[in-house]
Formats: C-alpha cells, structure tokens, sequence
C-alpha cells in the first residue's frame, strides 16, 4: 500500500524528474561520475556535461536539499487523494530521522542515509531512462559498494570487502572521470576567489586544506577500486590554468564517452550522404563504362563493316580484271582457231556429212591430215 501510494505522489510531486531533458532521444542512457579534489572544477564541469548530453547533474548537497523539501511537500499537502495520511507519517517520519542525523553529526547526513537517498535517485525513471553525472560520490570504496553493489556489505566481512561482487549495471556509471590538480594549482585559485564567495563553499583556507588533505587521505585508499574490480576503468584528467573554461577536458571526456544523440545523427546523416554520394559515383561509373563498352563495340563494327565493305569493292575490282584477262585470251584463240583450224575443219566436216563414215573422228583426221600433205 506504501509502495502504491509513493508512485501516486510521485507522479505529483516528482516532477522535476521528468523535465525538459524528457525529450533526449538517446538509445542507451550516459551514466557518469565525475570525481577530483575541492575547488578543481567538478561542479563546472558537470554542469557542462549535463547540457551537453541533457542529462542529470547530482549533487549530493542538492539532492539532500531537494529530498528534504519533497518531504516537506508531502508533509503540507491537503488532497488525500494524492498523498494518503501513511505516507505524510511516513515521510515525516523520515524528515525527522534525516534533522536528527544531522544534528547527531554536525548537519550531516549519516552516510546510509545518504546511499538510500542517493539510490533512490539513481532509479528513479528520469536518470534510469536518460543518465546522469553524479558529481563528487562516492568517496570511499564502501561507499561505492554500498551504493551499487547488489550485495548486503553489512553481512560480509573486510577480507572479503575487496572481492569481486556483482553490481548494478542500472545505477551504476559507465564512465568514471578523475580531475586532477596539483596542490599549489588548487591554493592558488581559490586565494584568488572572492573571501564572500570561499566562505559560502567553504574554502575558506583552514577548511580548504583539511577537505583537500582527507580527499588526498582516501584516494591513497581505495576509492576507485570498487569501479576497477567491475572493469569500469577510470580516465584521469588533468586540469591547468591554460584552460579555464575546461574545453579540453570536455573534450576528452565526450570523446570517451560519445556523441549526442543530435551529434550521432548528424554523423549517421552525413555517413548516409557520403554512402550516397559514393553509390552514385559508383553507378555513374558503371554507366559511364557501359556506355563507353557500347561505344567501342559500335566503332569495331562499324570498322568491320568498312573492312567488308572494302574487301568487296577489291572482290569485284579483281573479278572484273579476271574477266578482262579472259575475254583478251578468248579473242587471241578464237582468232587463231579461224586462221589456222578452222576453214580446214570445215571443209573436212562437210565432206564427213556427204560420206557419213563409221568412225567420224577418224575420218576428220585423215582428210586434214591429207589434205595438208597434198598443199605441201
């Protein structure tokens, strides 16, 4: 019933969760953590991301202010119908165990407390559905595992604190950025910041140096070994003075991370372009090659048909000297037929029809045979 009635109020309530960054069109949520040292940026630099990929900044600071004030809305809302009397107990309850823990350590919230809150907002729809950057958390590899590991660590002993456990793939970041600085970089900025502006974040010189000696304390711990052991490797950054307003280390941190969605469709857009263009490149020189195969296949019969056309011309030339030839030999045989064969042949040939022998050719023989002898 509980359960029921905090979806209700939610969907009243929580609707900072589902805000202008609803819209991102993005395949696979950006889940970040961005960690480093005080004062060298972190906050700056999440804010950028954030607008660069329109997902959540957390802030634990923030997310305590923002968890307390939701209670407190719950706690003065009128309508029943939206929040019931179990949940304004419940979450007074919970408001009045957050101020005692505060109280208890020095407007602090204990550390489980803010796990439990901390995992609430990471599963909520809106940083689920579209990411986050959770700036400056966790500090300690406990805390890491509390926060993401599927596994009760209140029931497990230190020596096996540092094994391998499963986590949740859901909440927990995909990419963990440090921000590093030297010691005199980080003094040296903020004695640069207005005294108003480093009391309000508390960099003031005596608490600078003690946030800044605890932060160098727990990173010689094992602060990252929680994301090591789930293979989630982190990149180090480092921050100079040559670059203030953290365009490279924006830089690096997309190029890790990835593209937009409006950056990987303009970039899908222009490989489809390109793909385009080169297809069409690709037929045009198919049809190009297919017009110039047509071109040569033209010309070579086009040059055939001149050969045959030659060679025919050359045929007739020589068949019409053949029959010249011919016709000039005829003349000369027929001339010394009438000259020398012919008056004797027929002469002979009429005296074969008067006498009509039995062997005619004979006959013929003899009479030009005898008829020569007697001229001589």
């Amino acid at each position: 019933m509980e359960e029921e009635t905090q979806q209700t109020r939610s969907k009243r309530i929580f609707v900072n969760d589902v805000d202008e960054y609803s819209s991102r069109n993005i395949a696979q949520p950006v889940k970040i953590c961005l960690l480093g040292p005080p004062a060298v940026g972190k906050s700056t630099v999440a804010k950028k991301l954030c607008q660069h990929y329109k997902i959540h900044h957390i802030s634990i600071k923030e997310m305590i202010e923002e968890k307390i004030s939701q209670l407190n809305e719950m706690m003065s809302e009128t309508d029943s119908e939206y929040v019931s009397e179990e949940a304004k107990a419940a979450a007074q309850d919970q408001l009045e165990k957050m101020n005692t823990s505060m109280d208890m350590n020095q407007g602090r919230l204990a550390e489980h407390e803010v796990v439990d809150i901390l995992r609430e907002k990471l599963n909520s729809k809106s940083c689920r559905n579209q990411g986050f950057v959770l700036e400056d958390f966790p500090k300690t590899y406990k805390q890491a595992r509390t926060c993401f590991s599927d596994t009760d660590t209140e029931e497990q002993s230190l020596d096996l604190m540092f094994e391998r456990s499963e986590y949740n793939k859901t909440i927990t970041p995909e990419h963990v950025f440090v921000l590093d600085a030297s010691d005199d970089f980080l003094i040296k900025r903020i004695q640069g910041l207005p005294e108003s502006v480093a009391e309000k974040m508390g960099y003031t010189q005596d608490e600078f140096m003690a946030r800044l000696n605890k932060y160098r304390h727990l990173k010689a711990g094992t602060m990252l070994d929680f994301f090591d052991h789930q293979e989630i490797y982190t990149e180090h950054i480092e921050v100079s003075a040559d670059d203030p307003e953290y365009t490279d280390v924006l830089k690096k941190i997309t190029e890790v991370v990835g593209p937009t969605p409006e950056e990987q469709e303009e970039e899908n857009r222009k490989r489809e372009e390109e793909n385009g263009k080169r297809e069409d490149e690709r037929r045009q020189k198919l049809a190009a090659e297919a017009v110039e195969r047509k071109r040569r296949q033209e010309d070579e019969l086009a040059e055939s048909a001149a050969q045959y056309d030659e060679w025919q011309k050359n045929l007739q030339v020589v068949k019409q000297e053949e029959c010249e030839l011919q016709e000039a030999q005829s003349y000369d045989l027929r001339s010394y037929l009438m000259k020398y064969v012919m008056s004797d042949l027929s002469e002979a040939m009429a005296e074969c029809c008067k006498i009509k022998p039995e062997d005619p050719v004979d006959f013929l023989a003899e009479y030009i045979l005898r008829t020569n002898q007697e001229e001589e």
